[in-house]
């Protein structure tokens, strides 16, 4: 497994990532927590499991092959947006899980778990340790540039993204490092160096290619470059990389632009069964914008998700909850109660337009100005963000 693409996924794409339940880990290796269809394996992964499960059985105390069922488990994770697989990822390392120094390889995946819980202080004890171990660790220090990105520590990805520069391809050190600058007085100079690179050197995976596209293409979404952004957005799904966080972020575009009609098509799609619930969420809110038939079917799905996912105690999906609060119950002061909460996490550019709406909505200057001064602060550059508070100004001027 490429360890450098699934990291990407979970860390960069929220990374929410976009599966609405926590892991849940089981008491009893025999335990049955659901039948799934059959068609959701295919043989060949099946068979893999069954390889990597009995090798780790045959050796319970062996690390490295508690590592390959892992990552083997995290791949399942990212390509299906299961989260139980990540469960079974942390179960995997149970002998390990508490170990103040276990091997380096169950250190980066410790990491991973935690970054994907979003118990990013943990996530980072165990990549400092890594970095102790290895200074310059690709992964690791991929993992830390993802993870001050989603927090909105700009220098600090930028520098861990610069350690890539000898250590991995150029291209992908460039895309780290670019994500980051884009959003911290830097979007215009990063969107061409980015666009440039892809032009002259498609040459990344398919995975990666995805990723670079997705970037360019929120980036172009920031500076109003509302083709180009569509156009990147197509491209990145041309790649066939089947990230749910593209399939997200693009559905937030297409709703942006007011075209619901696109997003209740490409949902229906990609997650015909609507098991995602980020992408269920979308598909809601679209369906509410033309008065579709199907709105009270999903609504109700939606609501038990969340309630359940409440009862778990779980604060991995405030931003989609905020946004359930606001789009499709009208509830304005739970909205930003969530969007605040989710605002402490992380502070993408998704998460700062959440909170944006839900404190206008509620009508709450104070949190207007707390997010404004910190967005200057960045020196980020962001249309939609102007776009947001414009029409919050032109409200209370009418009013």
């Amino acid at each position: 497994m490429n360890m450098t693409l699934h990291i990407c996924s979970f860390c960069l794409w929220t990374i929410l990532t976009n599966t609405h339940a926590e892991p849940f880990i089981p008491k009893q290796e025999q335990q049955v927590l659901e039948r799934l269809p059959e068609s959701l394996f295919q043989s060949a992964t099946r068979a893999k499991t069954r390889t990597l499960k009995s090798q780790l059985d045959n050796q319970p105390n062996d690390w490295s092959a508690a590592s390959q069922l892992d990552k083997h488990y995290i791949n399942l994770s990212q390509r299906q947006a299961d989260p139980r697989y990540m469960g079974y990822a942390q179960a995997t390392l149970k002998l390990w899980w508490n170990s103040p120094r276990p091997p380096l390889q169950i250190l980066l995946l410790r990491a991973v778990i935690l970054q994907n819980a979003h118990n990013f202080k943990a996530a980072n004890r165990d990549l400092d340790l890594v970095l102790k171990m290895q200074p310059g660790h690709v992964q690791a220090n991929l993992i830390k540039a993802t993870i001050a990105t989603v927090q909105g520590n700009y220098p600090s990805a930028i520098q861990h993204c610069q350690q890539l520069i000898r250590r991995s391809s150029m291209l992908l050190a460039l895309i780290c490092q670019h994500t980051s600058a884009s959003l911290s007085g830097q979007a215009e100079s990063s969107y061409r160096v980015l666009h440039q690179l892809l032009s002259v050197d498609p040459s990344l995976p398919k995975k990666e290619t995805s990723w670079a596209w997705t970037t360019l293409a929120e980036n172009a979404w920031r500076l109003g470059y509302f083709e180009a952004a569509d156009s990147h957005f197509k491209t990145a799904i041309q790649t066939g990389a089947h990230d749910f966080y593209l399939f997200r972020v693009y559905a937030d575009f297409l709703l942006q632009q007011h075209r619901p009609f696109e997003v209740i098509k490409l949902i229906k799609l990609i997650d015909p069964l609507t098991q995602n619930d980020s992408l269920l969420l979308r598909l809601a809110i679209a369906e509410k914008t033309v008065n579709s038939r199907q709105l009270h079917a999903h609504l109700a799905v939606l609501t038990a998700r969340i309630n359940a996912n409440r009862r778990r105690g779980s604060s991995l999906h405030l931003g989609d909850e905020a946004r359930f609060e606001l789009y499709l119950l009208n509830n304005p002061q739970s909205a930003l109660q969530l969007a605040r909460q989710n605002w402490q996490l992380q502070r993408e550019s998704a998460d700062t337009y959440i909170l944006l709406q839900s404190a206008i909505a509620a009508d709450d200057s104070v949190t207007l100005e707390q997010v404004t001064n910190w967005l200057k602060q960045q020196g980020t550059k962001d249309v939609v963000i102007r776009k947001i508070l414009a029409g919050y100004q032109g409200k209370y001027h009418e009013g």
